[in-house]
């Protein structure tokens, strides 16, 4: 019987990557998985680096001003 809260195996492909601001190459199906698992530390590259690519995958919201 398999753990709910192990990493499953996974392809990997450059177009799911991102490099961090410390240089390092993250793949991000595997940060994604660390995060719902509550794996990943609040300030941590890998996790800054989360956040700012699901902010750049976000639509951008309009504003309404009446």
């Amino acid at each position: 019987m398999s753990d709910p809260a192990s990493l499953n195996r996974t392809t990997f492909s450059l177009a799911d990557t991102a490099r961090g601001d410390d240089g390092e190459l993250y793949h991000l199906p595997t940060l994604r998985r660390l995060h719902a698992l509550g794996h990943l530390r609040p300030g941590s590259a890998a996790y800054v680096l989360l956040m700012q690519v699901l902010a750049d995958a976000a639509p951008a919201r309009a504003r309404l001003i009446a």
